[in-house]
């Protein structure tokens, strides 16, 4: 049997088929349900529009998000990417374009920016806003 899928729609079904290979493929539209992609590696994806729900991400690394940079070194901006109902105690952002972000009842406890917590920070904002 051939191990290459030249085209087609294929179907893999209660499958162990760990440690595959892609290379140059198009995956859009593709469905991956109850898929265990623990200490996969993703290098350059495109996973605009894409929808991940009920994901782990713990231990995972995002790097170098975002639109390649142009000939002169600048990035064009992306479409917003919604976070919902996560998890993300303890992560670190760094070198991370923030700009225009909104955060929304989120706990805050602990968050810091640069070194300055960001809940005092709020809290006597709001005083001196009375």
């Amino acid at each position: 049997m051939d191990p290459i899928i030249p085209s087609g729609n294929p179907l893999a079904a209660h499958a162990d088929i760990s440690g595959p290979e892609s290379h140059d493929v198009n995956l859009s539209g593709a469905v991956f349900d109850n898929v265990n992609l623990s200490h996969a590696r993703l290098h350059n994806v495109n996973l605009s529009e894409a929808t991940v729900s009920a994901a782990n991400l713990g231990g995972a690394v995002f790097r170098h998000i975002g639109p390649p940079l142009d000939k002169d070194g600048g990035q064009q901006r992306q479409k917003p990417v919604t976070f919902e109902e996560a998890t993300l105690c303890g992560s670190t952002f760094r070198r991370v374009d923030l700009s225009d972000v909104r955060i929304i009842d989120c706990n805050i406890q602990g968050l810091s920016i640069d070194g300055i917590p960001i809940a005092k920070f709020l809290k006597v904002y709001r005083l001196r806003m009375q």
